[in-house]
């Protein structure tokens, strides 16, 4: 099936990263020219600087003419990943009762994704798909030209911060900055804040991006699992082992802070150096109408970074798009020197999500690739 495929496709997800297997994964995609995009809770188990990355080329998915799922232990229904119904499937997986759920497969392989990995690359002969590897180039291309006009739409609302500021100015920072481009492990959390971040962050090693609302779109975890990933780092655990001791970056909306936000108290006892970012849109509560509605909305501009400090931690408050970027750079000089976290509050409005008045409004998903969050 690889040898007769034009532009053959592996969804790399949760079971490659558990059992890891990323090395695998790269020498059969390099061996056969087969591009690679990433899905699960995790990503950076294919690195998004590879040529035959399509984690950032959402528009390349359609194309495949043949998809090979390898660890992708919760299977969507059909039509919720954009690949084309005209595709051949394969799925490689440790349960054989499962291969067949929800989408149909043209062939199933009963395996440890390792062990199949490994195989597969002594099994498929050396291949090169030039036209495959250029049509992937031009889709990464046109994502971030998409990327950099969200940006300048957003840059020009100056009266509260828009998600595609604090989307294009953290990844600017922590991959185009003094800081190595591998370093920082981010907790890709929130709902309409994730729409953005998530198209603009990247990952080039395993367990660099957390996206815990992977699938089962859970809402609030988001402090509480940036806990847990920093304990991970600052005692070098598995895949985080080269990067012991660093800053954890958290995104979070107003809604996850409602949930999780004193998990900041926990952050200060143990001296975590986190960063977490609040995108607070003023939209938690019940968005419906009639007399009762403002009952159940919080209070707008809530200070929740006054709130991080009285739990032990330090604030920074974000009103203006042009001081985002600066409130970043020092709240993570800070963290990293004095080991406490810091939770900068990015006021903005729910009116950003209305694309007719504030284009381009709250954006849509592609799944898989950098841009899942989940059904």
């Amino acid at each position: 099936m690889i040898q007769k495929a034009q532009r053959p496709m592996i969804v790399a997800s949760t079971g490659v990263f558990f059992n890891r297997a990323w090395d695998a994964l790269k020498a059969v995609a390099e061996k056969a020219d087969i591009a690679v995009v990433e899905s699960g809770s995790s990503r950076g188990h294919f690195s998004d600087a590879h040529r035959l990355s399509a984690s950032g080329a959402p528009s390349s998915l359609v194309s495949a003419d043949l998809v090979i799922f390898v660890g992708q232990y919760c299977m969507p229904s059909v039509g919720e990943f954009a690949f084309s119904p005209n595709a051949k499937f394969a799925r490689i997986d440790v349960e054989p009762t499962d291969i067949g759920r929800n989408w149909p497969i043209d062939l199933g392989i009963v395996s440890g994704e390792r062990a199949a990995l490994e195989a597969l690359t002594d099994a498929v002969q050396k291949q090169s798909r030039d036209a495959w590897v250029a049509e992937l180039a031009d889709a990464r291309k046109k994502f971030e030209d998409e990327n950099a006009e969200y940006f300048k739409v957003g840059f020009g609302y100056k009266d509260a911060v828009h998600p595609a500021v604090i989307a294009q100015h953290l990844s600017d920072f922590l991959y185009r900055g003094d800081l190595p481009k591998e370093q920082t492990t981010v907790v890709a959390g929130g709902y309409g804040i994730a729409r953005y971040t998530r198209r603009y962050l990247k990952a080039y090693r395993p367990g660099q991006i957390l996206n815990g609302a992977y699938q089962y779109g859970a809402i609030g975890p988001d402090l509480g699992y940036a806990f847990g990933a920093a304990a991970a780092v600052q005692n070098g655990v598995g895949p985080q082992a080269p990067y012991k001791g660093s800053v954890v970056v958290g995104i979070t909306g107003d809604a996850g802070f409602a949930y999780s936000g004193m998990e900041l108290e926990t952050m200060a006892k143990y001296r975590m150096p986190i960063v977490m970012i609040v995108y607070n849109n003023n939209a938690w509560g019940m968005n419906g109408s009639g007399k009762a509605h403002h009952m159940y909305l919080f209070q707008e501009n809530l200070r929740y970074d006054r709130i991080a400090e009285a739990l032990g931690g330090r604030g920074e408050y974000v009103t203006k798009p042009e001081d985002f970027l600066p409130a970043l750079k020092r709240s993570y000089q800070i963290t990293a020197k004095e080991r406490i976290p810091t939770l900068i509050n990015c006021q903005a409005k729910f009116a950003f999500h209305l694309r007719q008045q504030f284009p381009p409004g709250m954006l849509g998903t592609v799944e898989p690739g950098c841009m899942a969050y989940g059904h």
